[in-house]
């Protein structure tokens, strides 16, 4: 297995290429912006296919490339089933509130909690996670013990509630029960800043420290 981390747009977002190299197919997380930059990652990457887009959910700064990454590798959309409605409102996706100008197709696949699904031969466990949106979701794959957490979770920090659909309670919730039930050095990969660990979340997170 082989990741690449990709920080794109006025956020920087945390686009991710996760690389089998077995087979040498790929998935992309969250093409939020920089559609070039994501595409030559991929040729460089030597990807004969990418297999699949996850996206952990449906706000702007995490969707504003998928488009252009969409239609140049043919790879199927995977979001949850409750946040795929926002694709297509700007309002719920934040893509008004960016300033951006970008119109989002239908998802070919809409995921539900606890589904495992199978692309470019890594398993994924989908978490549905609500907090930061109604239906965001974490990937986790055991195999190699790390999952892309989206905006749920960041290193010693949270996602934000204060957009549509948050709700900080929620969240924690969500955090409680999805992310810390997972083993203590599972890699949190998450859509801002660096990449940190459940372990050290449950230690060090000033928002989850009972």
């Amino acid at each position: 297995m082989k990741l690449y981390n990709i920080r794109v747009g006025m956020i920087e977002t945390n686009c991710y290429i996760m690389k089998n190299e077995e087979n040498n197919e790929g998935i992309i997380v969250d093409p939020g912006a920089d559609a070039g930059r994501i595409l030559n990652a991929v040729q460089e990457l030597k990807l004969v296919k990418v297999a699949a887009i996850l996206l952990t959910h449906a706000h702007g700064d995490h969707i504003g490339a998928l488009e252009e990454v969409r239609q140049a590798t043919k790879a199927p959309v995977y979001i949850s089933a409750k946040d795929a409605p926002a694709l297509a409102d700007p309002d719920a996706n934040l893509i008004r509130w960016l300033g951006m100008d970008v119109q989002i197709g239908k998802p070919e696949h809409l995921l539900e909690d606890d589904e495992i699904i199978e692309v470019a031969g890594f398993k994924f466990k989908c978490l549905l996670t609500p907090g930061h949106t109604p239906g965001g979701m974490c990937f986790y794959n055991e195999e190699n013990k790390l999952a892309f957490s989206g905006d749920t979770i960041f290193c010693e920090s949270i996602g934000r509630t204060d957009f549509p659909g948050g709700s900080y309670k929620q969240l924690l919730e969500s955090i409680r029960t999805k992310i810390f039930t997972l083993d203590d050095e599972t890699r949190l990969l998450p859509g801002h800043m660096t990449a940190t660990s459940v372990g050290w979340e449950k230690k060090r997170n000033p928002f989850l420290q009972d």
